[in-house]
């Protein structure tokens, strides 16, 4: 392999490293046209048609509904029952005092009741499984931001990874120009007897791979596209055309350290579902517990009976119930202790949480302390490259030069502008990754469905 086509390689490999792990910091520039999406965009559109929203949605819901489930233990039971019975009896087989047979029989009765039943007092039973009902919703409800957030920053870094791809494509492109250019001088210069055969030979060779950069580059193109159409749950061939990021920026400052990690152990959904789990297991280890507790309830009938007789029977009844738990084969106790233990293990899960968060948001620093770095030190590269690209082709058109230093030269300016776009799109994707493990809100406005809690029409809290 020659010595060009490794710094082709490089070039490529090195974009694509960086474009596989894109996100959203770069300023767009003003859309050239209606159909051009922006980066809020294309996150709104996400957030509409993604399946995965979607799910979660739905889960946040059922847990919504197991709340109610709960709470509907704090209102009475009633029941109507109802029977019509029509039965027969055959006369018996002896006689009568007065000698006559006995006549066979037969009879019609129905009745109704209406019968209610109340927990006056559990212990605290039922409060405690509302809890852990309401500390599950809301392990639900951010788990699902946390799912919206995690599409958030997908959407974000494929939309840069796409305008990365966009620019490699005009790098290839002016390369594979340039590359052009140079084989014409060759072969004008090989035509008048200046330069030997081979330098044509070169600088075809030289084309030849352009030319395969620009096809790779388009395959780039495509593929950065269809992922973020998949992302934004639009079909994989859609001809999505996004806004066009702004190339000259002034990295950021490295962001403060303590402060950002103090809001993001309140912000971030991670930690926020990890704690209402520890919650919801807090609270079924209390309602374990209140088992052990006497619990009272109330209970009362009332009905007609009518065995085809006048007048009709009327019956009611009412009572209060007290239910004192004294031995359950210590099923109570194992229950309790399950309970407890499952609390436990769970709260030592969210100090893991914590630290995992934390271990990320640091790790999120670096990268972007890396990047903002790199700009810099990639902007020197590429002006000392074109430097030595123009002195180069100077040189060879003044028989000064050779067409490998040419061809090397080209190829050394092409690897310092796609580690140029790399060092660019790093800085976007690390300022991401830091805004997402920080807890930043990446919606930035996009609304989403609700989870919030709604009631039936007509029903109150008891």
């Amino acid at each position: 392999m020659t010595e060009l086509t490794l710094y082709r390689a490089r070039a490529v490999l090195g974009l694509a490293i960086a474009l596989s792990s894109a996100g959203s910091f770069c300023q767009t520039a003003p859309a050239e046209a209606d159909h051009r999406l922006s980066v809020k965009d294309c996150v709104r559109t996400a957030m509409e048609r993604n399946p995965t929203t979607a799910a979660m949605l739905h889960s946040g819901r059922g847990a919504l509904a197991r709340v109610g489930l709960n709470e509907s233990a704090y209102w009475p039971t009633v029941d109507v029952t109802g029977s019509l019975q029509r039965s027969y009896s055959e006369p018996g087989g002896g006689a009568s005092r007065s000698g006559l047979l006995l006549n066979s029989a037969t009879s019609t009765s129905d009745n109704a009741t209406l019968s209610a039943q109340y927990t006056i007092w559990d212990s605290g039973q039922r409060k405690a499984a509302v809890q852990g009902a309401q500390a599950n919703y809301q392990a639900s409800d951010a788990n699902y931001i946390s799912a919206v957030q995690n599409l958030a920053q997908s959407v974000e870094t494929a939309f840069y990874a796409l305008q990365g791809a966009q620019w490699a494509l005009e790098v290839a492109k002016d390369t594979l120009k340039q590359a052009d250019f140079q084989l014409d001088m060759a072969k004008a210069r090989n035509d008048v007897g200046l330069v030997p055969r081979s330098d044509v030979l070169k600088a075809a060779t030289a084309q030849a791979d352009s030319r395969l950069s620009v096809i790779q580059a388009e395959a780039l193109l495509s593929t950065s596209r269809s992922s973020l159409a998949t992302y934004m749950g639009l079909s994989s061939d859609s001809d999505l055309q996004i806004e066009p990021a702004n190339r000259e920026f002034t990295p950021p400052q490295l962001p403060d350290w303590a402060s950002n990690w103090v809001r993001a152990q309140s912000d971030l959904p991670e930690i926020k579902a990890a704690f209402q789990n520890t919650e919801s297991f807090r609270y079924a280890y209390l309602g374990a517990k209140a088992a052990y507790r006497p619990t009272v309830t109330a209970n009362g009938t009332a009905g007609l009976f009518d065995a085809g007789t006048w007048p009709n029977r009327q019956e009611w009844s009412a009572s209060v119930t007290l239910r004192v738990p004294i031995f359950t084969g210590f099923a109570r106790k194992y229950l309790a202790l399950q309970a407890q233990e499952v609390w436990e293990s769970s709260k030592s899960d969210l100090q893991s949480t914590v630290l995992v968060a934390e271990r990320s948001a640091y790790a999120a620093r670096i990268a972007l302390n890396e990047a903002i770095e790199a700009v810099p030190a990639a902007e020197a590269y590429v002006a000392s490259a074109q430097e030595n690209s123009d002195v180069a082709d100077g040189q060879y058109k003044n028989g000064l030069g050779s067409m490998l230093e040419v061809n090397d030269a080209l190829a050394a300016l092409s690897s310092a502008k796609y580690r140029l776009i790399s060092a660019r799109l790093s800085v976007a994707t690390a300022m991401i990754a830091w805004r997402r493990a920080t807890g930043v809100d990446l919606l930035e406005g996009v609304e989403l469905p609700s989870i919030v809690p709604q009631r039936p029409e007509g029903e109150k809290k008891p």
